[in-house]
């Protein structure tokens, strides 16, 4: 089975995926603009934001991976390799700036942790599969990459619910 056999029963997954990805987007955007002075106020807020934005994103483009024309298994676990490597690169400095927050946090360094760790996990996988994919085990790769991106997916919306929320509690009331 070639890489492409492989791919074409997972392309409609992978375009669900990265369509649900870039709304998601959309809409973390605008809940966040409604109450941007929150955002800007709170280090930490403001980095987990940058992490969920940036995990969506790492969907949209294991997406635009997945579903590019290529009989090369190399070609693809290269993009996921780069992908996850981008993306971790992306995470670190808000993680930093999300953990020396200092008084008056919105969120708690445990959820920070959490949220972060768990983005690194699912980026972890990431090259995993692309370790998958360059031994030449695509159809592993793909049944590990379904759970990356789910894990991704999952860690994105809960991050953007703690983000709703904690902007909605630390909004003053005259804003609201």
């Amino acid at each position: 089975m070639t890489v492409r056999d492989a791919l074409a029963s997972w392309q409609p997954l992978y375009l669900t995926a990265g369509a649900a990805a870039a709304t998601l987007v959309g809409l973390l955007f605008v809940g966040l603009s409604l109450h941007i002075r929150v955002v800007v106020a709170h280090a930490e807020v403001r980095s987990l934001a940058r992490v969920t934005l940036t995990t969506f994103f790492a969907v949209v483009l294991v997406a635009i991976a997945v579903l590019q024309p290529t009989d090369s298994a190399i070609v693809l676990a290269d993009w996921l390799a780069a992908i996850a490597v981008v993306s971790f690169v992306l995470t670190v400095r808000p993680l930093r700036d999300g953990l020396a927050g200092g008084r008056g946090r919105a969120l708690g360094p445990r959820t920070i942790v959490a949220r972060f760790g768990v983005s690194g996990l699912a980026l972890a996988g990431l090259l995993g599969c692309a370790s998958l994919l360059a031994a030449g085990r695509a159809v592993d790769a793909l049944d590990l990459l379904l759970v990356v991106v789910v894990l991704l997916l999952v860690v994105s919306v809960r991050n953007t619910w703690d983000l709703l929320v904690t902007v909605a509690a630390n909004t003053p009331d005259d804003d609201r």
